[in-house]
């Protein structure tokens, strides 16, 4: 479970701890530390566990449910909601084709981090989040 997995944050480091948070998590999900269906704690709890606020928690949440990784249940918790996908091997590669392209897992449910460039995504994600709601555009 998530209680024998170390999160560790450096704070000396440029990155913010919430992506530091947000990367052990995924890290913990990838090599199957956290199963599809656990229960992560609640943001409180991993909070004061780290010695981190819970607004550095609340945001790698929050990201993590943006990318598909975490699903809300109101009441019950924060649940870890897909794993990522092993893909099969690459028929290309096995015939040692080089010039095309590899094959993408574009399984429903199964988030392609390797495709995401994360500093982008963080940008964009906070500028979306910045905008006043005016600022958004009207809908008539």
């Amino acid at each position: 479970m998530l209680d024998d997995f170390p999160i560790p944050l450096d704070r000396s480091a440029t990155e913010p701890l919430s992506v530091q948070v947000a990367d052990a998590l995924r890290t913990a999900a990838t090599t199957r530390v956290l199963r599809v269906g656990d229960r992560l704690p609640p943001s409180r709890t991993l909070a004061q566990r780290l010695g981190v606020s819970r607004a550095v928690i609340a945001a790698a949440y929050d990201q993590l449910h943006a990318e598909g990784w975490l699903t809300g249940r109101r009441g019950s918790g924060t649940y870890l909601s897909t794993a990522p996908a092993t893909a099969p091997p690459s028929t290309v590669a096995m015939q040692g084709i080089e010039d095309e392209p590899a094959l993408l897992d574009l399984a429903a449910g199964a988030p392609c981090i390797e495709a995401l460039d994360r500093a982008a995504w963080r940008r964009a994600w906070r500028s979306a989040g910045d905008r006043a709601p005016e600022a958004q555009g009207s809908s008539g």
